[in-house]
């Protein structure tokens, strides 16, 4: 039994050093000197998600009845905060020009119809923004994020009566919102 448990202790130290270890290879792994490049497309996302956020906040500020929309809410929040994170700048200004031509969509009793485009062009975006980024940690946070939204376009694809499109649920036709030059 000592043996065993001299063996278990080894062991869990071990493990415990292995662990430490790949934190710290982790956190040394994070960016370290973005460009400023980099650092505006991030802001560019940043302003996305926070557009997207509070249109969904719209949405629930308008009475709309489901669980969805809160999460939906809360998810390009954290997307919004991992970025600004990430990157270093603060999560703060959304995109007033598409929050402004979408948010009638949202106020209706169906945002589905206005949350499936949204959540296309979101996708679309953020896939545009991997091949222009240059820093690799960054790249793949706005990779994840694309990976969501695709998710939440089929989602509400779904939710808007589209169930029955492969087009809608598995393609993305819309345009990607670009940062201007």
């Amino acid at each position: 039994r000592r043996s065993l448990l001299g063996t278990g202790v080894l062991g869990a130290g071990v493990l415990g050093v292995a662990l430490a270890l790949g934190v710290a290879q982790q956190a040394g792994a994070t960016t370290a000197k973005l460009s400023d490049d980099d650092r505006s497309l991030a802001a560019f996302a940043i302003s996305l998600e926070l557009t997207a956020r509070d249109l969904y906040q719209a949405a629930v500020d308008s009475g709309v009845e489901g669980l969805a929309w809160p999460i939906l809410r809360q998810q390009h929040a954290s997307y919004a905060e991992r970025l600004a994170g990430l990157v270093g700048v603060s999560a703060n200004a959304r995109n007033e020009e598409v929050y402004s031509a979408l948010l009638a969509g949202f106020q209706t009793g169906t945002p589905a119809n206005a949350g499936y485009p949204l959540e296309d062009t979101a996708a679309g975006t953020h896939t545009e923004l991997i091949g222009l980024v240059q820093d690799i940690k960054l790249a793949e946070v706005i990779a994840a994020i694309a990976a969501m939204e695709s998710r939440h376009a089929a989602y509400l694809a779904e939710r808007s009566g589209r169930g029955a499109n492969l087009d809608a649920l598995f393609s993305n036709a819309a345009a990607p919102l670009l940062p201007e030059a």
